[in-house]
Parts: C-alpha cells; sequence; structure tokens
C-alpha cells in the first residue's frame, strides 16, 4: 500500500536511523542537497520531486517513478533502479557509476554530462534520452532501446551495445572503435564509418 510522507517527516526518520521508505509517495515534494544513503525507496512515488545535489549512494529504488523529476548532480553511484521510471527526468551532470538500471525507462530524461561509467543497463529504454558529453565509458546497454537518442561526444569506451536498438541514434564525435556492437538494429540505416576512422560520421 502507497502511503503519504511529506519530505520534512522523512528527513526526521532518516536521522533517527529508519531507511524503510518504500511505497511512499512523495510527488511534487523536494528533498535537495542531503544525504540519503542507503535509503530503500522500492516502489515509491517520486515524481517530479527535485532531489537535486542529493546523495543515495547504495540504495533501493527498484521499481520507484522519478519521472519528471529534477535530479541535476543528484548522486545515484552504486545504487539499484532495477525497472525504475525516469521518463523525462533532468538528470544533468548526475552520477550513475556502477548503477543498476535494468529495464529502467529513461525516454527522454536529460542526462547531458551524466557519468553512467560501468552501470548496468541492459534492456534500458534510453528512447529519445539526451546523453551528450556524458561518460558511458564501460556501460552496459545490451538490448537497450536508444532510438533518437542524442549521444553527441559521449564516451563509450568499452560499451557493450550488443542487440541495441540505434535508429535514427545520433553519434556525432563519437568513437565507436572499442564498443561491442554484436547484431545492432541500425533499422537499414546509412551509416559511413571510415576504414581508417572509427569515428561515425553521419547518422541522418
Amino acid at each position: 500500500m502507497l502511503v503519504d510522507l511529506h519530505s520534512d517527516s522523512l528527513i526526521e526518520q532518516y536521522t533517527n536511523g529508519i531507511r524503510d521508505f518504500s511505497s511512499t509517495i512523495l510527488m511534487g515534494d523536494s528533498l535537495c542537497e542531503l544525504l540519503l544513503n542507503g535509503i530503500n525507496f522500492e516502489q515509491a512515488n517520486l515524481a517530479r520531486v527535485n532531489m537535486s545535489l542529493t546523495q543515495f549512494r547504495g540504495s533501493n529504488l527498484r521499481g520507484a517513478n522519478l519521472s519528471q523529476g529534477l535530479l541535476w548532480r543528484t548522486d545515484f553511484m552504486d545504487a539499484c533502479l532495477e525497472v525504475a521510471n525516469l521518463s523525462q527526468s533532468k538528470l544533468i551532470r548526475a552520477t550513475l557509476t556502477r548503477a543498476n538500471l535494468k529495464q529502467a525507462q529513461l525516454a527522454k530524461a536529460d542526462l547531458r554530462v551524466a557519468n553512467l561509467r560501468a552501470a548496468s543497463c541492459p534492456g534500458a529504454n534510453l528512447a529519445g534520452a539526451d546523453l551528450r558529453y556524458s561518460d558511458l565509458t564501460g556501460i552496459n546497454l545490451k538490448g537497450a532501446n536508444l532510438t533518437g537518442a542524442d549521444l553527441t561526444g559521449a564516451d563509450l569506451t568499452g560499451a557493450d551495445l550488443s542487440g541495441a536498438i540505434l535508429t535514427g541514434t545520433i553519434l556525432r564525435q563519437v568513437d565507436l572503435s572499442q564498443v561491442i556492437l554484436k547484431d545492432v538494429d541500425w533499422n537499414h540505416r546509412h551509416i559511413n564509418v571510415l576504414e581508417n576512422n572509427p569515428v561515425l560520421t553521419a547518422t541522418e
């Protein structure tokens, strides 16, 4: 059962050692500039919540609804965001290092200059997401949907995109020489990768 809770009450309870806030409703509230490491927000409704500059390191947000949230510089290092809904969230400069984003919904999310080093995102939906100049070093994007996503200038060194959908994906200034592209779905787009230049030069 979902339980309504105000941010002031949550912060007080967290300070007193409580960590389980699963199935909590905090829609439209604010949790800015806090240390909430190890918190349990599984299946919580955090839609449109402002959580900028807050740390959620090692936290459990599995199945949580963070859609349309303001998550500027939010720290999700080592957090579980499996099957979470982050659609249309503002994750500019967010830290998602080693985060579990398996089958997460990130459609139209703003992930510019975000850090997703070694993040696990198999089956994630990143259709229309803005990943310009993000750090995707060693990321697992197996079977992910990147339809129409913008990866201009992103670092994909060591990334695994096996079976990913890259229809209309923008890959300007991206070096694909160290990227696993097995069984990628380009949807018959005309791609020009020069033999001596592994940078993708055109997506139109």
